[in-house]
């Protein structure tokens, strides 16, 4: 798991984006435990949720129409528009500046899976018949696997990561290695704090894991 590279964002108030992906986060920690069972079974998904990222990167190259490498806010709103998804312009402005993470003011690849998560999380469905929010049920599903994850480390429920529940989770998939575990686990939530909280939202965790599988924004590749 490489280091994230960036311009991290300064402590602030949550937005109204912030806070109902929190409120999405306990509603679904309340609906039900996790299924995964230990911070290696997240792991072992690593691979394949790379793939199915990988899979939507012709996706980004056509929404960033002057290939600058980033997606600005109005070819934002075009890709909102042919996702069929129905937000107004100062939404849409809202969920550009809340995947923004570097605030670089252009969304690259990495930041343009955060949309399509937060897309699809506090988005409606358009599909009734096969419950598809954003037409791309292979990478739903890969979101679904992640916000089971996320929910694995809140062992409260409260819509938020702590270190404590990082550091527990990682020694107890390692026992009888508890040093090695703190250290281990503190490393990976300051990777996943980015905007220095303390706290680690599901937005902070799903930008980690594209960081962790290995995946390439564009201008690293």
């Amino acid at each position: 798991m490489g280091a994230i590279l960036g311009k991290r964002r300064k402590c602030a108030e949550p937005s109204k984006i912030e806070k109902r992906m929190v409120q999405a986060m306990v509603q679904k920690s309340a609906a039900g435990k996790s299924s995964l069972k230990s911070f290696n079974s997240i792991i072992m998904k690593f691979p394949k949720i790379d793939e199915t990222f990988e899979n939507v990167r012709g996706m980004f190259e056509k929404f960033d129409k002057d290939g600058s490498g980033t997606i600005d806010l109005e070819e934002l709103k075009e890709c909102f528009r042919q996702l069929k998804v129905s937000f107004t312009d100062d939404e849409v402005k809202e969920f550009h500046e809340e995947s923004d993470m570097d605030s670089s003011k252009g969304i690259d690849f990495k930041e343009f899976i955060v949309v399509l998560a937060l897309l699809y999380l506090l988005g409606d469905s358009v599909d009734a018949s096969s419950g598809s929010r954003i037409g791309l049920p292979e990478l739903e599903s890969t979101f679904d696997t992640i916000v089971d994850a996320f929910i694995f480390f809140d062992k409260d429920g409260d819509g938020y990561v702590s270190k404590k529940e990082i550091v527990l989770a990682i020694n107890d998939a390692s026992p009888g290695r508890r040093g090695a575990g703190d250290r281990i686990g503190v490393k990976r939530f300051e990777e996943m704090d980015w905007d220095k909280n303390g706290s680690i939202t599901f937005k902070e965790f799903l930008f980690a894991f594209t960081n962790w599988v290995g995946l390439q924004s564009g201008e690293d590749e």
